[in-house]
C-alpha cells in the first residue's frame, strides 16, 4: 500500500525526479509559517545540513550563512548559535536557553533552543529548534522593574506618611498644648502671649506641610503651570532678603546677599523663581546651626543665544551638610536623610523635589555640592528671555499703611462652618466692618435678595458649601434682576487655593479671591484693594 505522502505526490502528478523540489516546496512552507527555525546538523562532521528559510526573519541572519562558519562576523548572537550547532551532542532530548546582542536587530536576544538527536535513514543527525523569547523576556524585565519601582515608591510613601504623622502631630502637639496652657494663665499677659505666638509658630508650620502635599500633587497631575512676565530679579532678591531677614535674625545667623547682573530685567516666573529661593534658603536656615553663614549669590553668565540671558543661582550654607550617599537621593520625594540630627528637624522630604521639578519646568538645571560637618550648595542656573526695551514698568511695593478703616461698611460672611464664620467676622469687626452672617450659598442669595440695594457693600463667599455652593450663589446672584444687588461685590473665601480654583471663582462671577487659612495682613490688603477698584 503506498503511504498517504505518496498517494500525495502521484495526485499532484509529483514523479521521482521532483521529489527534492517537492521537499524544498514543503519546507519552505512550513518554514514560513511558524516563528521557530529549525537546524538540522550532522553528527558525524558537525555541519549544517539544513535550516529553514525563516533564520533571517526571526534571527535576523541569513540561512545561508549557517552553512560556512564565518570568522569575521562580529554578531554575538550569530558566533553563539554557531557554536552551539558545532559543540552540543546531547543522547537524548535537551532544553538550553541562549543569550547574546544581536548585531542585526540592535538588541540583546534570549533563544529558547531544543536539541535532540535523530536518525534519518542511516544518517545519525541532531535537531536544532530556535524560538525568539526576546519579547517574552523584555516583558518580563518590564513587569519586574515596574513591579520593583510601585514597591520603592511605596515603601517610599509609607516612609513620608511615617514623617508626615510625626511631622503634623508635633506642631498640633505644640498648639493644643500651649493653648490648654493659655486658657490656665488667662491673667497672666506676658505668658499668654508667648504662648501664642508659640501657637502660631505651630501653625506655619503646619501650613508649610499642607503646602508642599499639595505642590507635589499638583506637579504630579501636570497642574502646575509656568507664567512668564517682566521682572526684574535685583527686585526679587530685595525681596527675598526681606522676607528671611527675620528668620536669620531669630536663628542668629548671618546671611550675605550678592548680586552681579548685566541685565537684570527679565521675563520669568516670579512666583515659582521666589519659591525656588525661598525652599533653598527655608533648607539652609534649617540645617545651619547658630552662628553660621548662609550666602545667597547671583550672577549672570556669558551665554551667546541673542535675546536670552544665563544665571546662576546659589544658595550656601555652612550647616551640617549630608553624606554623599543621601546626595543621589536629595531631589526624590519624600526622602530624608535618615540621622539623629535631621531627624529632629521637621519637614515632609517634598522641598528638594518640588524645587528641582519647578527648576526644570522653567528649563533650568540644579544640582547640589556638600560635605558632612562643613555645609551645603546648591546650584541652579536658568535661562530667561531678557527685556529688550527701557525698564518695565514694575509694580513698586507699597509703603506699610496705618491699619485701614472699614468703619460703616457691611459685609456678609459666607461660610457653613460656624468657627470659621466667628475667625472671619471678629477679624473684620476689629477692622469697622459691621458684619452678618449666612451659612450657605441659598442664604446669603435669600438675605441679599432681601436687601435694600446697596445695603451689603461686600459679600465674603466660601465655594464648598451644602444646599448652593458659593460658585452657584454667585451666578445665582449675578442674574438677580436689580442691577444694583446683582453687582454687590463678591470675594471668594477658601481652602481651595489652587491657580484653577482661583480662575474658577472668577469665572462664576466673582471680583477676587483669598484663602484659608487666614492671614489677616494679606487678608484685609486683599479686600481694600478688591473694594478700592470697585
Amino acid at each position: 500500500m503506498k503511504d498517504r505522502m505518496e498517494e500525495n505526490r502521484e495526485s499532484l502528478g509529483i514523479i521521482e525526479g521532483d521529489r527534492k523540489d517537492y521537499n524544498q516546496m514543503f519546507y519552505r512552507s512550513i518554514s514560513q509559517n511558524i516563528d521557530t527555525v529549525i537546524f538540522m546538523v550532522r553528527a558525524d562532521d558537525g555541519k549544517v545540513d539544513y535550516v529553514f528559510e525563516n533564520a533571517d526573519r526571526i534571527l535576523g541572519i541569513p540561512a545561508e550563512k549557517f552553512y560556512e562558519d564565518d570568522k569575521n562576523e562580529t554578531n554575538e548572537i550569530y558566533r553563539k548559535i554557531k557554536n552551539l550547532l558545532n559543540t552540543e551532542r546531547p543522547q537524548s532530548r535537551k532544553v538550553l536557553e541562549l543569550e547574546g546582542f544581536n548585531k542585526s536587530f540592535g538588541q540583546n536576544m534570549w533563544l529558547s533552543v531544543i536539541c535532540c538527536p535523530m536518525t534519518l535513514g542511516r544518517d545519525k543527525k541532531f535537531l536544532f529548534a530556535l524560538s525568539n523569547l526576546t519579547e517574552e523576556r523584555l516583558i518580563r524585565r518590564a513587569l519586574s522593574e515596574a513591579a520593583s519601582a510601585a514597591s520603592q515608591a511605596s515603601a517610599a510613601k509609607t516612609r513620608f506618611l511615617s514623617n508626615m504623622s510625626h511631622d503634623i502631630r508635633t506642631p498640633m502637639n505644640a498648639i493644643m498644648g500651649f493653648a490648654a496652657l493659655a486658657e490656665k494663665s488667662l491673667g497672666d499677659d506676658k505668658k499668654v502671649l508667648d504662648y501664642l505666638k508659640k501657637i502660631l509658630s505651630s501653625g506655619n508650620i503646619l501650613l508649610d506641610l499642607i503646602n508642599d502635599v499639595l505642590d507635589m500633587s499638583r506637579i504630579e497631575n501636570g497642574r502646575m503651570v509656568i507664567e512668564e512676565s517682566e521682572n526684574s530679579l535685583l527686585s526679587i532678591f530685595d525681596e527675598i532678603q526681606i522676607m528671611v531677614s527675620q528668620q536669620m535674625v531669630e536663628k542668629d545667623l548671618h546671611f550675605h546677599v550678592e548680586t552681579e547682573v548685566k541685565t537684570p530685567y527679565v521675563y520669568c516666573d516670579n512666583i515659582h523663581l521666589k519659591q525656588i529661593l525661598m525652599n533653598l534658603l527655608s533648607n539652609a536656615i534649617k540645617f545651619t546651626p547658630a552662628g553660621g553663614h548662609i550666602f545667597l549669590t547671583l550672577c549672570q553668565k556669558e551665554f551667546d543665544l541673542e535675546g536670552m540671558g544665563c544665571y546662576e543661582i546659589r544658595v550656601k550654607d555652612t550647616g551640617i551638610g549630608m553624606s554623599q550617599e543621601f546626595t543621589y537621593r536629595v531631589f526624590e520625594a519624600f526622602e530624608r536623610e535618615i540621622n539623629s540630627t535631621v531627624n529632629k528637624i521637621q519637614g515632609t522630604g517634598l522641598g528638594m523635589a518640588i524645587t528641582k521639578a519647578i527648576v526644570e519646568m522653567m528649563n533650568g538645571m540644579i544640582e547640589v555640592h556638600t560635605r558632612q560637618g562643613e555645609g551645603t550648595e546648591f546650584m541652579v542656573t536658568l535661562f530667561f528671555r531678557i527685556w529688550q526695551g527701557p525698564a518695565p514698568d514694575l509694580p513698586v511695593p507699597e509703603p506699610k499703611e496705618h491699619k485701614p478703616d472699614f468703619a460703616g461698611m457691611r459685609i456678609l460672611v459666607t461660610d457653613d462652618n460656624e468657627l470659621n464664620r466667628e475667625i472671619a467676622s471678629e477679624v473684620l469687626t476689629d477692622y469697622g466692618f459691621l458684619v452678618e452672617t449666612a451659612q450657605d450659598g441659598q442664604d446669603a442669595v435669600n438675605k441679599l435678595s432681601a436687601s435694600p440695594p446697596g445695603y451689603f457693600d461686600l459679600i465674603l463667599m466660601d465655594v464648598q458649601m451644602p444646599v448652593m455652593n458659593g460658585h452657584q450663589a454667585t451666578r445665582t446672584i449675578r442674574q438677580l434682576k436689580d442691577p444694583v444687588l446683582s453687582k454687590t461685590v463678591i470675594v471668594a473665601m477658601t481652602a481651595n487655593a489652587f491657580e484653577e480654583d482661583r480662575q474658577a471663582a472668577m469665572d462664576s462671577g466673582m471680583d477676587g479671591f483669598v484663602t484659608k487659612p487666614i492671614d489677616v495682613e494679606q487678608f484685609i490688603h486683599a479686600l481694600k484693594s478688591i473694594l478700592d477698584s470697585k
